[in-house]
């Protein structure tokens, strides 16, 4: 699996997964990610599944896990392009409970905007 990193907003990282995102070195990779992330805090992040070709229950813990681990540093994820097979174990697994999917990642990226109360003028 690639991960290819992206900022579409600032402060908000969009992470593209191209392939499978299945249990074993494709967790690990994207573990990593989310901790280079972590470490540069950078705690709102989109993950865009939109090539992702498969998702075994290592990658839905994955998934879970990394949205566990943005939330405890006062960040969390969105998803994007979650499609076919993806979004139907996704809906299995009641992920889609747990964190927004959005069509795409642009729209995404703009629901952080949303989310943000107003600032104090």
């Amino acid at each position: 699996m690639e991960i290819t990193r992206k900022e579409l907003n600032p402060g908000i990282v969009v992470l593209e997964l191209r392939g499978p995102l299945q249990m074993g070195v494709e967790c690990k990779r994207l573990e990593l990610a989310i901790d280079d992330l972590l470490k540069e805090n950078k705690t709102r992040v989109v993950l865009d599944l939109t090539a992702v070709s498969k998702v075994d229950s290592g990658g839905v813990g994955k998934i879970v896990n990394c949205l566990s681990r943005l939330k405890v540093a006062g960040g969390t994820m969105r998803l994007a392009g979650v499609t076919g097979m993806i979004g139907g174990i996704l809906k299995l697994t009641k992920v889609d409970r747990l964190v927004k999917i959005y069509p795409t990642a642009i729209e995404a990226s703009q629901s952080f905007a949303e989310a943000q109360p107003p600032s104090a003028v």
